[in-house]
């Protein structure tokens, strides 16, 4: 049966609901106002999907909700009947719970910026101070893990946090991709992403983003609206939340300090409790001395400093994890194109020869800028593969610069990185045998794909008029790669060719060594 206006609902007892009117849908799905039939009360109803993905979900959504229940305070929705869809089986499963008559939070938000005036510095410890009480009453329960201003309702000038004990729905949902409250994931910390434990300090950023947009009116991080998960994923993760006085000057210096401590990225940087938060809202309240304008200007400069700092730390951190991500792609593709057919080549070979072995060395960390395999042949030969990852701080050079009208020359540091057929190389290397015969092998970026790059060969041979002559074909050494790429197709000592490269080369290499 779909609940719709003029049908019935039941609460644990059996009372009867009336359903009277929509009041909107949210990520769950409807939320309806209805009145209890035997007092003509008014209250809410929230419908919740339908099914879950397995038994074990459902039962961890019915351990939570009736945890839910238990939650009680001024500042807390009050649930008082949770359906698990299993009671009355012609209905799906709802929340009946408190009715609040004064829209969300968000619709507060909405309505000053659209007013364009901030809130006072008062009107906002107001608000935080009711915040903080009912996450005091919600996490002494439960944790939250779905804030966000359209979950915070008021009812008469109070606020009510609501849609708590549904965090197991927000969670899986999002982790599928098939979550509707996309709300969600502009207030997710970032050790949420990891899918760690829940922890109240999740909750306490998704609170500090709330209190960020009540103090500015705005977002702390700001993306385009078709922002994808990704991309929220990032900016929690690395972006640095401006102070809420570069947005709203007539925020005073405690506020903001909260704030920011709020969203600290570290979760051992961050607040670990309400009462913390509350006390230093309180800080404002020192009575005023003859130091006061003194210090606040002495605390907006640590503030911009501090700032400052932070930037710099979750620029590094960025710049760290780019890194890492690079090298391990890198690797992988080394891994599954290079190294574990070569593997499969030699066990085949192991198989049947039974005079001895080929050996091949393990391939050891998938996070170093420098991948070395070494291969010993029964003849006594040793082959080595060698790849290294290239990175923009290598190739940083001088350019000259000529002023128009002036003779005068100056250089300027620019990043050239290495290129074939116009597109950046990745990583190089080579294969060589003990005497120096062998070839490049180059990872190119695929503009098509963005992630994985291409494979190239480069086979070298002496040009006639060559002063020193090295064994065809030979791999260039790692200080004559940046010169030999811009010398393919040139008039030089030796000549390159490039092939996209076929394991096939390699197996060949191999058996001429043998």
């Amino acid at each position: 049966m779909i609940i719709q206006p003029n049908s019935f609902v039941y609460d644990s007892e059996n009372h009867e609901y009336k359903v009277i009117e929509p009041l909107g849908n949210g990520a769950f799905g409807y939320v309806y106002k209805i009145q209890k039939q035997i007092d003509n009360s008014m209250w809410a109803l929230k419908t919740l999907p339908s099914n879950f993905p397995s038994q074990e979900q459902t039962q961890a959504f019915i351990n939570e909700s009736s945890m839910a229940i238990n939650v009680s305070g001024e500042n807390a929705i009050k649930y008082v009947y949770v359906h698990d869809g299993s009671t009355f089986q012609e209905l799906p499963p709802y929340i009946i719970m408190e009715f609040a008559n004064g829209g969300t939070l968000l619709n507060l938000i909405e309505k000053a910026k659209k007013e364009g005036s901030f809130f006072s510095n008062a009107e906002l410890l107001d608000f935080y101070n009711q915040l903080i009480n009912g996450m005091e009453q919600i996490n002494s329960v439960l944790i939250h893990r779905d804030i966000k201003p359209d979950n915070i309702l008021i009812n008469d000038d109070v606020i009510k946090i609501s849609d708590f004990g549904l965090s197991k729905i927000v969670h899986d949902s999002t982790r599928q991709l098939t979550f509707k409250g996309f709300g969600a994931l502009r207030y997710m910390a970032p050790e949420g992403w990891k899918n760690e434990k829940n922890t109240i300090q999740m909750d306490i950023y998704s609170m500090g983003i709330t209190f960020f947009e009540l103090a500015t009116l705005q977002h702390p991080y700001i993306l385009k609206p078709d922002a994808d998960m990704q991309q929220w994923h990032l900016a929690h993760l690395f972006s640095n939340a401006p102070s809420p006085q570069t947005i709203n000057s007539a925020i005073n210096t405690t506020i903001a300090q909260v704030i920011l401590k709020m969203l600290e990225k570290s979760v051992s940087k961050r607040y670990r409790t309400w009462d913390e938060i509350r006390r230093d809202l309180m800080i404002q309240e020192i009575p005023l001395t003859e130091n006061t304008d003194i210090i606040e200007n002495m605390l907006n400069i640590r503030l911009d400093k501090d700032n400052s700092i932070r930037e710099q730390q979750l620029r590094e951190k960025r710049d760290g994890e780019e890194r890492l991500l690079y090298l391990k792609t890198i690797n992988y593709q080394y891994l599954h194109d290079i190294y574990n057919p070569l593997k499969e080549f030699i066990n085949e070979f192991n198989l049947r020869y039974t005079e001895g072995n080929i050996g091949l060395s393990d391939l050891g960390s998938t996070n170093s800028d420098l991948i070395t395999t070494t291969i010993h042949l029964p003849s006594g030969n040793i082959i080595r593969i060698s790849l290294a990852a290239l990175f923009d701080e290598k190739f940083e050079r001088d350019i000259p610069a000529q002023f128009p009208f002036s003779d005068d020359i100056a250089t300027f540091k620019k990043v050239v990185r290495p290129v074939l057929n116009k597109k950046k190389v990745l990583a190089w290397g080579y294969i060589r045998e003990r005497n120096s015969q062998g070839f490049n092998i180059l990872l190119v970026e695929n503009p098509e794909d963005g992630t994985y790059g291409e494979w190239y060969i480069l086979k070298n041979k002496n040009n006639s008029f060559a002063d020193v002559v090295r064994p065809d074909p030979f791999p260039l050494e790692y200080n004559e790669l940046e010169e030999g790429l811009q010398m393919i197709g040139a008039f030089h000592i030796y000549k390159t060719d490039v092939f996209e490269m076929n394991i096939e080369e390699f197996k060949i290499f191999i058996a001429q060594n043998i």
